[in-house]
C-alpha cells in the first residue's frame, strides 16, 4: 500500500509539472471535474478550494463561448471511437478571456474522460493579428508578394492573386516577372535587395505586339525583431492604369523616369533615343476622320511595341509623336530596328474608313554617359527636323550620321 502511495505521489508530482491542464471529468453537462493537476488552477487562477466551493468543480461554467455544438458531437465521437479536439475560450478568476485547445479521450468503463488544455492565446493572437493584415493587404489597390531569398512565393494578395497577366501557375518570382523586368536581371535585384536595399524597377508584358502588363515593383526586404532579413516584400503600382488612355503606352513622364533610372543604375550601357513621327496626320483626321486616327495612333503603338528590345522603352509623347528608347544596343542594330518601322509603316493601315496609307519620320540621338533626358530629346528632334525637312518618311542619327531611307 505504501508503494502504491509513492507511486501515486510521484505520478502526481509528473502531472503537476505539465505545462498543460491536465483534468479526468465526468461525461456530464457539466463536465465535472474528478481531478485537475496544479498548472490548470494556475490557468484559471482559482485554488482547488475555492473552484470547489464557487463553481461545484463544474469545468463548463468557465467556458464563456457557446459550445452546443461541441455538445452535439460527444456521442458520435464516442460511438465512432474517436478523441475529442476543440478550440475554445474561458474566463479566469480576473475576468481575463482565454483561448485553449481542448483533447479528450474518453474512459468507457467509468464514462469519463482523460482531457488536456492548452493555452493557446498568444497563438489565437498572432493568426488574428496575421488575419487583420491580410485584410489591410487585399484592400490595398497595389499587387502585393512575398518571396524567400530563392524568390519562392510565400504568399499574394488578392489583387495579386487575381491579376489577368501574372501566371497563377508560376511558384516564384524568378518564373513571374523574372523574363518581364525591364533594364535588370532578377538576380542583381534579389542580391541587393539581401543587402538591405529596397530595390525599384519596373515590369512590363505583352500579347500579341500590344501591352496588356506594366507595372512599378519594389522589392523590400523584410526583417524579423533582430533586425536580420527573413523575406522579401514586392509591392506592384499598376503603370497602365496611369497609361496614355488612347495607345495604353507609358506616358512621357514615365518614360522620362525610366531614362533617369537606367542612366543612374547602368550609365555604361549605350543609349538610344527615337522620336517617331506619324507624317501629315492632320490630312489623314481631316480626310479619313478622327476615328481613323485614332486607329492609326493605336496600330503605331502596336508596330513599335513589336520593334522593342527587353529594356527598350516607347510611350506616346504627345500628339502623333511617340519616344523609343533603345538599351544597349548597337548604332546598327538601333538603325536597322528603325528602318524597320519605316517599312511596317508601308504596310496600309484597316480601319472603319477604309485603309490609310501612313509614312514615318524618325529622328535618332545617341546617349552619352550620364547625359542628361533634355539634352539627348533636343537632339533627336534635331534629327526628326532635318527628316522633316527631306521629304519625310525617312530616319537620320543626329549629327547625320545615318542617312534618310
Amino acid at each position: 500500500m505504501a508503494e502504491q502511495l509513492t507511486l501515486d505521489n510521484r505520478a502526481v508530482n509528473i502531472l503537476n509539472h505539465i505545462h498543460a491542464g491536465v483534468l479526468y471529468c465526468k461525461n456530464d453537462e457539466h463536465s465535472t471535474i474528478l481531478y485537475a493537476n496544479d498548472y490548470f488552477y494556475q490557468m484559471i487562477g482559482y485554488t482547488k478550494d475555492e473552484f470547489a466551493i464557487l463553481f461545484g468543480n463544474r469545468f463548463a461554467d468557465l467556458v464563456v463561448d457557446d459550445v452546443s455544438h461541441i455538445l452535439r458531437t460527444i456521442d458520435q465521437k464516442i460511438a465512432q471511437g474517436k478523441d475529442l479536439d476543440f478550440e475554445y475560450r474561458m474566463r479566469n478568476k480576473q475576468g481575463d478571456v482565454f483561448w485553449v485547445h481542448d483533447t479528450a479521450k474518453y474512459e468507457r468503463e467509468y464514462n469519463c474522460w482523460y482531457v488536456t488544455i492548452m493555452d493557446i492565446t498568444e497563438m489565437k493572437s498572432l493568426e488574428y493579428e496575421r488575419k487583420r493584415l491580410e485584410f489591410y493587404l487585399d484592400n490595398m489597390p497595389n499587387k502585393i508578394m512575398i518571396c524567400d531569398r530563392d524568390t519562392n512565393i510565400v504568399y499574394q494578395n488578392r489583387h495579386a492573386q487575381e491579376c489577368p497577366y501574372l501566371d497563377r501557375t508560376a511558384k516564384s518570382l524568378h518564373r513571374l516577372v523574372g523574363e518581364h523586368i525591364l533594364g535588370m536581371e532578377m538576380e542583381e535585384i534579389m542580391e541587393r535587395a539581401a543587402q538591405g536595399e529596397s530595390v525599384d524597377y519596373e515590369v512590363r508584358f505583352s500579347e500579341r505586339g500590344a501591352f496588356v502588363g506594366h507595372d512599378r515593383n519594389s522589392m523590400i526586404p523584410m526583417r524579423d525583431a533582430e533586425g536580420e532579413i527573413i523575406n522579401y516584400m514586392q509591392v506592384s503600382q499598376d503603370l497602365m492604369a496611369m497609361s496614355d488612355g488612347l495607345t495604353r503606352l507609358p506616358t512621357r513622364t514615365m518614360f522620362e523616369a525610366y531614362y533617369d533610372s537606367i542612366v543612374h543604375s547602368q550609365p555604361s550601357k549605350p543609349l538610344y533615343l527615337a522620336i517617331v513621327d506619324v507624317d501629315d496626320f492632320k490630312k489623314i483626321n481631316d480626310s479619313c476622320g478622327h476615328q481613323a486616327g485614332d486607329e492609326v495612333l493605336r496600330a503605331t503603338s502596336r508596330r513599335l511595341t513589336a520593334a522593342l528590345g527587353p529594356a527598350d522603352y516607347v510611350c506616346r509623347f504627345g500628339g502623333d509623336e511617340f519616344l523609343v528608347l533603345f538599351v544597349d544596343q548597337e548604332q546598327e542594330t538601333v538603325e536597322e530596328k528603325c528602318r524597320y518601322m519605316i517599312n511596317q509603316s508601308l504596310i496600309p493601315m484597316k480601319t472603319q474608313g477604309g485603309k490609310v496609307a501612313v509614312s514615318y519620320s524618325i529622328g535618332i540621338a545617341a546617349g552619352e554617359h550620364g547625359e542628361s533626358y533634355e539634352a539627348i530629346l533636343e537632339q533627336a528632334d534635331k534629327a526628326l527636323y532635318q527628316v522633316k525637312n527631306s521629304g519625310k518618311g525617312g530616319v537620320r542619327l543626329y549629327e547625320g550620321i545615318c542617312e534618310g531611307v
